[in-house]
């Protein structure tokens, strides 16, 4: 069967279907609503359930036709964990329908433990538990595992993201890119979900045991502020991440940050160490966005100074000025007294060992918390986004929170 014989009224019946299951996704499990939506729902005839790539999230309307709603939440679901786990990129050189069977093993217990009502004859084995997919594929036999076919497991497949050509370097880097943004969009969700209150202990586990030692926060500090960044865009050199969807968008032209805000907490507890980091990352973004202006904001209880930053000020160093306790309220009323209109976004250093927070502001925010063996931290921020710098052990080691 083709993609071509689904008769309409099935494919706007499934249609409806799918639409309503991502909906009641982004209501009672927002984690995996968020990343549902970054999914193109595609009819598909490729196998008899369900499949995607990390950008299509391809159903067989007959399918999910026959299949009551909750088991079609649990299809989501499943897929949306196959790509935050980087399913999609690591498979390598692996047989796929065995490289299926091992990502099933390895999410499908979760999932039941969140609440999930998967699709029937899902498998499951409470012995792969904590074990990844690498792992678990290597416990398989040859022969595969569940119905055969592209989905052994019969919850949906997931298959390699797409590429230029395949065995490439061009292709290795394509797989990476869609491993990296899935992890980060992953951290996001989970943030997300968890400030909401509604994200479930084991995906929680999972998500973090997965990003902590893997995901370069910078990575995330950048993806932050290409969003907060005024961008401008061009036709004339097409967006390679949509092209496989036919999709012509424009591709970055230009990046301008305008005025950004940086809190630097310079209380007792932060050490010259990374007070030295901090003003790398500094120089990092000065170096890389246009006609940028950035607002050092100095704070330990309350605005010890400040100083402004343009490109040509590089390379910049951030001296100590405080050296008492920790308040994060008062740079932000500096923003609101000093800036007209509203920065760009504000990004605040701190070892977060304070409790004492203002109203949410009307401009993103996101914490970057230090993280060292003598790290006491006293609250979670009630809003932005929070990623941790690891200064434990390995001055190169960092890693992201959820």
């Amino acid at each position: 069967m083709s993609d071509k014989d689904f008769n309409e009224e099935l494919l706007e019946r499934t249609q409806k279907k799918m639409t309503k299951a991502r909906a009641g996704l982004v209501l009672d499990q927002p984690f995996f609503g968020a990343l549902a939506l970054r999914l193109k729902p595609t009819p598909s005839a490729m196998n008899d359930t369900g499949w995607t790539d990390g950008t299509s999230i391809g159903y067989n309307p007959a399918w999910i036709d026959d299949m009551p709603l909750d088991k079609t939440k649990g299809f989501i679901a499943h897929e949306v964990m196959h790509l935050a786990l980087g399913h999609q990129a690591r498979r390598q050189n692996r047989d796929s329908q065995k490289w299926n069977a091992a990502g099933d093993f390895a999410i499908n217990q979760t999932l039941i433990d969140a609440g999930f009502e998967l699709p029937d004859d899902g498998l499951i084995n409470s012995g792969y538990a904590d074990k990844s997919a690498e792992e678990i594929y290597t416990l398989l036999p040859d022969s595969g595992q569940g119905g055969g076919g592209q989905d052994p497991g019969g919850c949906g497949a997931v298959v390699d993201a797409p590429g230029p050509t395949p065995d490439t370097k061009s292709n290795q880097q394509e797989l990476k890119q869609s491993e990296t943004d899935w992890k980060i969009a992953a951290t996001q969700a989970a943030q997300s979900a968890k400030t909401m209150g509604n994200l479930p202990g084991a995906i929680k586990d999972m998500i973090k045991e997965l990003l902590e030692p893997k995901v370069d926060w910078r990575d995330i500090l950048r993806e932050f502020i290409e969003r907060a960044a005024k961008n401008d865009y061009t036709f004339s050199i097409p967006n390679r991440r949509y092209l496989s969807q036919g999709i012509i968008l424009p591709s970055l032209n230009s990046k301008e940050l305008g005025t950004a805000c940086i809190a630097i907490d310079t209380s007792g507890s932060v050490s010259k160490d990374e007070l030295k980091q901090f003003a790398s990352e500094v120089n990092s973004i000065l170096e890389e966005y246009q006609d940028i202006t950035i607002k050092v904001i100095y704070c330990d209880t309350q605005v010890a100074h400040t100083e402004t930053f343009h490109s040509t000020d590089m390379p910049v160093g951030l001296s100590m000025h405080g050296g008492g306790g920790t308040d994060f309220r008062p740079p932000f009323k500096w923003v609101e007294e000093n800036i007209d209109g509203k920065p760009t976004c504000m990004i605040y250093f701190t070892d977060m060992e304070c409790n004492s927070f203002p109203p949410d502001p009307e401009y993103p925010v996101i914490w970057i918390q230090t993280e060292t063996p003598y790290s006491n931290h006293f609250a979670e921020a009630p809003f932005g986004e929070v990623i941790t710098m690891d200064m434990k052990g390995d001055p190169n080691s960092r890693r992201n929170t959820i």
